[in-house]
């Protein structure tokens, strides 16, 4: 019995470390998608996707997108067309369940379009990452604005 509680305990202890490591890895690929998006690099920001990736934003209908491929494709053309992201992901959090996370924080910054039209970004970010092949990709967001209370 005694050996039995020992496993356990140890099981215990090795479970919440592996959770722990799991949360870290989330959070650096999270920060990993915002570097390569601020810095316009697709072959870096795709390394976070999931093929089929979806995505509410703004109240819309959702959007969901082709092939790993299709959204490295999307993402360059927007960068060549002089598309530019300056966002920050603040009060991040992140809860492991298995190979799947829930990711949320709070996004700010700019977001200047090709035209030159410089817009303010304020909203609030939920994300659901999934591990496959000891990577974790983003398979689906909801982004909508924040709206603080008066």
């Amino acid at each position: 019995m005694k050996a039995l509680t020992t496993l356990f305990v140890i099981g215990m202890f090795l479970t919440t470390v592996a959770m722990a490591d799991d949360v870290d890895d989330v959070k650096a690929a999270v920060q990993s998608f915002f570097v390569a998006i601020n810095a316009g690099d697709a072959d870096a920001m795709i390394q976070t996707r999931m093929a089929g990736y979806s995505i509410f934003t703004g109240g819309g209908l959702l959007e969901r997108s082709g092939s790993l491929e299709d959204q490295k494709r999307d993402f360059q053309a927007s960068a060549d067309s002089g598309f530019r992201r300056n966002l920050q992901i603040r009060h991040l959090e992140v809860k492991v369940y298995g190979n799947a996370a829930v990711v949320t924080g709070y996004l700010t910054g700019t977001i200047t379009t090709a035209d030159g039209t410089t817009q303010q970004v304020r909203q609030q970010r939920t994300g659901v990452w999934i591990k496959q092949g000891g990577q974790w990709g983003e398979a689906h967001r909801h982004q909508s604005p924040l709206s603080t209370p008066q």
